[in-house]
């Protein structure tokens, strides 16, 4: 089975504060007090659109992360807590996972593609394991294997 996903992840409060402010963010709420957002097209363009600056990030190892996400979304609303962008492409077994951590505005883990690197990021966060289980699972990520159709 695949997992294809490009998110959003902090405790929920932070989220909210995301939601507040862009039309197209919609929060999910996760276990153990965090939530996502699905980073839709629509999200990204909204957000490349306002930030209207050229990327200067080229970081191959995601799909999606800029260098307006960076400033626009990752930096500002850190600040209060620490917020996440996570991507995963597996099918089979086989595939990627990148992830990059802030707080406080400042970046403090990644941007990485190392394997393990998401649960090594929901661990930094605070994600408390469950018998038998990983962060990744423990928090919920598991039950959302593809982005929302637009």
């Amino acid at each position: 089975m695949g997992h294809c996903i490009q998110i959003f992840i902090g405790e929920i409060n932070i989220l909210e504060n995301i939601a507040s402010n862009w039309d197209a963010a919609n929060i999910i709420p996760l276990k153990q007090q965090f939530a996502m957002i699905f980073f839709t097209n629509q999200f990204f363009d909204d957000i490349e659109e306002l930030a209207d600056t050229k990327d200067t990030l080229n970081d191959d190892r995601f799909l999606l992360l800029t260098s307006a996400i960076w400033e626009q979304i990752l930096q500002p609303y850190s600040k209060n807590g620490m917020l996440a962008y996570l991507e995963t492409d597996y099918f089979g077994g086989v595939g990627t996972q990148a992830g990059v951590l802030f707080e406080n505005g400042e970046r403090i883990e990644g941007p990485s593609d190392k394997e393990g690197i998401i649960n090594q990021i929901l661990r930094k966060m605070g994600v408390c394991i469950e018998p038998g289980k990983d962060e990744f699972d423990s928090v919920g990520l598991g039950n959302y294997r593809h982005m929302p159709l637009e």
